[in-house]
């Protein structure tokens, strides 16, 4: 008899970078930029990049546009 858990991670813990896109407005660049500048911390699966939902919106709380107008172009 196998067990299947009782609980389950909700299903938009993690963003792909096209709904962070959405949900910021920022480019696909910035967002990059934010990730290689240490600001974001994006889940790697694979190839592909995840980022933690609170994260994102830590950053929209404290003020994404600030950080972004300050990275190197």
């Amino acid at each position: 008899m196998t067990q299947t858990p009782t609980q389950t991670p909700p299903a938009q813990t993690l963003l792909t970078v096209k709904t962070v896109q959405q949900w910021t407005q920022l480019s696909r660049t910035t967002i990059y930029r934010l990730t290689v500048s240490g600001h974001l911390h994006p889940v790697r699966i694979g190839r592909a990049l995840r980022f933690r939902r609170d994260e994102i919106a830590a950053l929209m709380q404290n003020g994404v546009t600030t950080i972004a107008d300050n990275l190197a172009p």
